[in-house]
């Protein structure tokens, strides 16, 4: 019975927590009950914060899944909170369950092993000093690049540039720290390279002594280095010479020739974050990359308006803002700015195919676990972008057809296709995962629809957070309807609607198959998205962030949107064509996507609402059928 019962799991770093995620596969045809999970660690170094689904029942330190159907499973993930750093520990779980015939069995998970950890106070990412050191240690390839620079030789501007440089990239700042002289300065990054995705740490290390710069990577393998490297070093050459030293100033440095003292400060630091009195730890919050703080938010109650409710955010409610903490309106400069950014779009979108054409060159970031249709675009990349089965069987690398309409929303045409729609490693709302066949093209928003073009329609501006670019909120679904009604019949048409689930999720996932339409880095969703941990808690004009690889703006952010649907507690019974579901709760209506007011949320997150009521972290973007 023992061969029957397989155990799948996961560990990866998240949030300065180790999150475990695990499956009890049942893979007999009988029904297995009183399924238990005991797990053994070292409560010296290790505690479990919290589990999902909440739901799980714990009974004297046991996690109690109760009963699995023949041919089923069920999952949990849990959060092991580091108590200290510690190099080596294990994580082991022992599963007792009853047959079919009330025999009790134990099945043993296989150990898990965890290289560094430490705790999360002493980090502003998943990476800290521990883990920092660790990697430099185990990364065989490295290599540098050295330059001087012989005019104007300034440490602020030089540590302030870098930093700017490397925002560009998708790393984490994890350290900036500089001896107690001023004299010596580095900043550490941490990220995955584009394909592979393996582990690579990146240093700037500035040095008064010899006027030098270098920058520093290791990573897996050596030809992972050649091009980052190599477009990194461009970058800083080109930033100081324009910045600071002049033109022709910053000349390369021969490493075998170079007096630099190859040394890190980090050597001087300990496994738990603390270093040599003559180093000093400039304070994350001044020295960070674009990427938004993972810093963990317990969130429970705010304020007394209607509750919501999503797969992850249970019973969560509105927040009360402070007087006087609105947007502002856009003002003469961010329209120039925004014509600029058009202008550099445009010129983008017409030269992206000489991009391609030059793709060994480019540090390019390709979502993961996507498939590429488009017969140039494979042909390049079939060798180092592994093709999963399941991917939806549609182009990701669209050429974007898109419609203005009279009042200047612009929507772009999504084509038609197949995909599978949920997720069962989430909240048994999000599943199960099925098929749905999109049979038709549409147009859906680009973006989400502004409060000028409601202003346009209804007369009104119902937002708490003022600003004509920014997504309008504060509206119902049955405002929608209205607005809805309205545009109609100002464009003389019937063809405007709200998308359904299915449309929607099909658009967000824009031919991927991971947790976001970007991949399943959670720390680059900063680059994408106005969420909890960078919006301010507040909404941002449309379009600032990137967008996903069908041109679609804040599907993971800003504010949820609308869908159609009415409240089902889960996929049974959905839909496989793509139409809106409407013979569920009447009572609820689904939104959708991320917001500036939630944590991260993922492609297949859902979530319901009161469509009478309004809430000012929800919005909407359209359907304009072909």
């Amino acid at each position: 019975m023992e061969s029957a019962i397989k155990i799948t799991r996961k560990t990866e770093f998240y949030q300065g927590y180790i999150r475990l995620k695990m499956a009890v596969n049942n893979e007999s045809p009988y029904l297995i009950g009183d399924v238990s999970l005991d797990f053994i660690y070292d409560d010296d170094i290790l505690r479990i914060d919290r589990c999902k689904p909440e739901s799980i029942s714990i009974k004297q330190g046991k996690y109690t899944l109760g009963n699995i159907d023949g041919g089923s499973s069920k999952s949990i993930t849990i959060y092991f909170d580091p108590l200290t750093c510690s190099k080596g520990i294990a994580i082991d779980c022992n599963i007792t369950f009853k047959d079919y015939q009330g025999k009790r069995s134990i099945v043993q998970m296989e150990t898990t092993k965890i290289s560094v950890t430490c705790p999360i106070l002493n980090t502003d990412s998943d990476i800290n000093i521990a883990m920092l050191k660790e990697f430099i240690e185990k990364l065989p390839s490295r290599d540098s690049r050295i330059y001087e620079v012989q005019n104007g030789f300034n440490v602020e501007k030089l540590v302030n540039l870098s930093r700017e440089i490397l925002q560009k990239h998708s790393v984490k700042h994890v350290r900036t720290m500089h001896d107690i002289d001023d004299k010596k300065w580095e900043i550490w990054y941490y990220g995955k390279t584009t394909v592979k995705l393996d582990d690579i740490v990146i240093k700037i290390s500035i040095n008064t002594d010899d006027n030098s710069l270098e920058l520093f990577a290791a990573t897996q393998t050596a030809e992972s280095l050649v091009g980052l490297l190599a477009e990194i070093g461009r970058e800083l050459k080109e930033g100081v010479e324009s910045q600071v030293s002049g033109k022709g100033r910053v000349v390369n440095v021969s490493i075998s020739k170079s007096k630099i003292d190859r040394s890190n400060l980090l050597d001087l630091c300990n496994m738990d974050g603390t270093c040599d009195v003559n180093v000093v730890i400039e304070k994350s919050d001044i020295y960070r990359s674009g990427i938004g703080s993972t810093e963990v938010h317990e969130i429970n109650s705010f304020g007394n308006d209607h509750t919501i409710n999503t797969g992850y955010l249970h019973q969560l409610q509105d927040s009360k803002k402070p007087s006087g903490t609105h947007g502002r309106k856009i003002g003469k400069k961010a329209l120039l700015f925004s014509v600029l950014v058009i202008i550099v779009l445009a010129g983008y979108l017409m030269l992206s195919p000489l991009l391609v054409d030059n793709f060994d060159n480019q540090d390019t970031v390709v979502p993961q676990n996507t498939k590429i249709v488009d017969s140039s675009v494979a042909a390049t990349e079939t060798n180092n972008i592994s093709i999963d089965d399941k991917t939806a069987s549609t182009n990701t690398q669209l050429n974007l057809e898109t419609y203005t309409n009279s009042i200047g929303m612009e929507f772009v045409l999504i084509p038609s296709g197949e995909f599978e729609m949920g997720s069962d490693d989430l909240d048994p709302y999000e599943t199960p995962v099925h098929e749905v066949t999109i049979e038709n093209a549409y147009y859906l928003g680009k973006y989400e629809v502004t409060q000028e073009q409601w202003v346009e329609i209804m007369g009104a501006n119902p937002s708490k957070f003022e600003g004509d670019n920014n997504p309008v909120e504060y509206v119902s679904w049955d405002d929608v309807q209205e607005f809805v009604k309205k545009l109609n019949a100002k464009e003389g048409t019937d063809k405007y609607r709200l998308p359904s689930e299915a449309e929607w999720e099909y658009a967000c996932r824009a031919g991927t198959i991971t947790k976001y339409s970007f991949g399943d880095d959670e720390s680059i969703l900063g680059h994408y998205a106005w969420y909890y941990d960078n919006s301010g808690y507040e909404t941002h004009p449309v379009g600032q962030k990137r967008p996903n690889p069908w041109g679609l703006y804040d599907m993971h952010g800003n504010v949820a949107e609308w869908v159609q649907d009415e409240l089902h507690d889960s996929y049974n019974g959905a839909p496989t064509d793509g139409s809106a579901w409407e013979d569920g709760n009447i009572l609820y209506r689904e939104f959708r996507g991320g917001s500036y007011f939630f944590s991260s949320q993922f492609s297949a997150n859902r979530a319901f609402a009161d469509p009478s009521f309004r809430y000012r972290y929800v919005g909407f973007r359209l359907v304009r059928e072909v």
